[in-house]
């Protein structure tokens, strides 16, 4: 498929637009002494994801920019890094920050990334967060619900194919939110969504106010 923008084919513009320096994949301990994990309806449904591990500001900044417009769809990508667990070798991420991206073509059920967004995403990620990874994206669905529409699949698999990268969706009216991840065999579910662990970096209360996830204290 080519580019609504212009006639070069979406794979070669996301090699130069997207593409991230690959991961060290370093084995560490997951930092659950420092978590509260969040859980959603369908977590035994979709097994064998990436652990996801969110901090409280990442969270906030996602949340601010999901409420800035309720009428259209807003987002951005996610940033962290990505690790292995020195227990099992499971992957998981840290998501630390969020990048609002801009330039974007949206409406009430639509959100899409032009070229500017691109070029300015990739920007700030090497300006602002050297040695960081884009783990994945974020976007909204005002008055709608948590689920992947089919453009967000083509989107995803596009441009966030490789297995730790997720995509958050919120619904900011309903204050509910949820991750879809890749699964074992490159499977998406567009449906079935994962809560993440909260990483106290801000409070030790939680900041969390997504009503659809339930807070449970199990190891991943």
């Amino acid at each position: 498929m080519r580019s609504p923008m212009n006639n070069e084919p979406w794979s070669e513009r996301r090699i130069k637009l997207l593409e991230v320096p690959q991961a060290e994949l370093e084995s560490w301990p997951m930092p659950l002494d420092e978590a509260l994990r969040w859980v959603s309806p369908h977590e035994d449904k979709v097994a064998g994801q990436v652990a996801i591990f969110l901090t409280q500001h990442a969270y906030l900044c996602c949340t601010a920019h999901a409420a800035s417009d309720l009428e259209h769809e807003v987002g951005g990508v996610l940033v962290g890094q990505v690790r292995r667990q020195e227990r099992d070798g499971r992957l998981y991420i840290v998501i630390e920050d969020a990048i609002q991206a801009r330039h974007t073509q949206f409406g009430p059920a639509h959100l899409t990334f032009t070229q500017d967004s691109l070029v300015q995403l990739n920007n700030e990620l090497e300006e602002r967060f050297p040695g960081k990874q884009m783990v994945g994206w974020y976007h909204t669905h005002p008055r709608m619900d948590v689920f992947l529409s089919s453009y967000d699949i083509w989107l995803h698999s596009n441009f966030f194919g490789e297995p730790w990268q997720v995509a958050l969706v919120i619904e900011p009216y309903a204050e509910r939110g949820g991750f879809f991840c890749w699964r074992p065999g490159g499977q998406l579910d567009p449906q079935r969504y994962v809560g993440f662990y909260e990483l106290a970096d801000i409070s030790y209360e939680t900041v969390v106010s997504w009503d659809n996830l339930e807070p449970v204290g199990d190891d991943p």
